[in-house]
């Protein structure tokens, strides 16, 4: 009976050895599986042939670098300390003494005449001088009134010349000295315009307006920007040449609320109890409201002025009398 039983169990035996060899080989079938799959869905960088493409049996390497995310660095400068008023002076401090050949017709009224500038200068600072030839004149068209330097040249789209042109030293850091065209605005707005030859191109920079401040470092205080009836003066904004612009970085004129300067020359005044919401709606032009003012010692209360535009012209101040109200200048038109 014993043989018997142990007859039996030899089937169950060999079923069981069976299973278990089943069951090895289905995880290593389904691993085979898998991998074909994940295979399936991976990138080819080579792209597959079309009518037109050609296969290229030239492998394309993976760069490393393909799939990352690089922050450029950005153009805005690292905070600095703002300039101080007393390093800045009249751009004429920047001029360098040299006078350009100029020739015109001096019987021809002053918006007909046409002025023919020459001379030579080392322009890039590389020992040589520079041939500079221009052609202004009020009443152009667009190829008729360029700067040329050594063949090359740029059109100029200013109408006003009055036939000055300088050569001023904008940034004595470089090695570079710029060409300043002045224009008399077309409607009593002067100004420079500023061109650099950099011993390949020659490039518009910008234009300041006549009367700004420069510290021969790159930066600017444009007129509009100080407070220039005020001693000791101050300003609102400063700015500098960057890539065609004119870039500005407004200045703090709130640390000036609250404090007495003397104040010269004439000024409009509108006297008002309170301050102004809106300083516009109270602007006036009118010879009434004019007034002149001789170091006279006036508290200003507050500053009208805008983020994005920062002329430096609208306060509301209080007088020695105790009258307050607002006070303005004439800046032009």
């Amino acid at each position: 009976m014993f043989i018997q039983c142990k007859n039996r169990k030899k089937p169950k035996i060999i079923s069981l050895i069976l299973c278990l060899f089943l069951l090895c080989l289905l995880p290593g079938c389904e691993l085979r599986k898998t991998a074909n799959e994940s295979n399936s869905d991976q990138v080819t960088l080579t792209p597959e042939p079309t009518s037109t493409d050609k296969v290229s049996d030239k492998k394309e390497e993976a760069d490393p670098n393909k799939n990352k995310v690089t922050v450029a660095p950005s153009d805005v400068p690292k905070a600095t300390e703002d300039p101080k008023l007393e390093d800045f002076s009249e751009l004429d401090k920047y001029f360098k003494d040299y006078t350009f050949d100029i020739s015109y017709d001096e019987k021809l009224e002053y918006y007909e005449r046409t002025y023919s500038v020459h001379g030579e200068y080392d322009l890039d600072g590389d020992g040589k001088a520079d041939r500079i030839n221009a052609v202004l004149k009020a009443n152009y068209e667009e190829d008729d009134i360029y700067i040329e330097v050594n063949d090359r040249k740029v059109a100029l789209n200013r109408g006003n010349p009055s036939g000055e042109v300088r050569v001023i030293d904008l940034d004595s850091r470089d090695s570079y000295v710029e060409v300043a065209i002045f224009d008399d605005g077309p409607s009593g707005d002067p100004n420079f315009v500023f061109f650099r030859y950099d011993g390949k191109e020659l490039s518009l920079i910008g234009s300041i307006d006549r009367y700004a401040l420069m510290d021969g470092q790159g930066k600017f205080i444009s007129w509009f920007h100080l407070a220039n009836n005020f001693k000791p003066q101050f300003f609102s904004a400063w700015g500098e040449f960057k890539n065609g612009q004119y870039v500005i970085t407004n200045h703090d004129v709130e640390q000036n609320i609250g404090k007495t300067y003397e104040v010269d020359g004439s000024g409009y005044f509108i006297p008002l109890d309170e301050n102004p919401e809106s300083y516009f709606e109270h602007t006036v032009w009118d010879s009434e409201s004019m007034r002149e003012f001789k170091a006279t010692k006036i508290k200003i209360l507050d500053i009208h002025i805008e983020e994005d535009d920062r002329i430096l012209n609208w306060f509301y101040v209080e007088l020695p009398d105790g009258e307050r109200g607002l006070l303005y200048f004439w800046i032009g038109d």
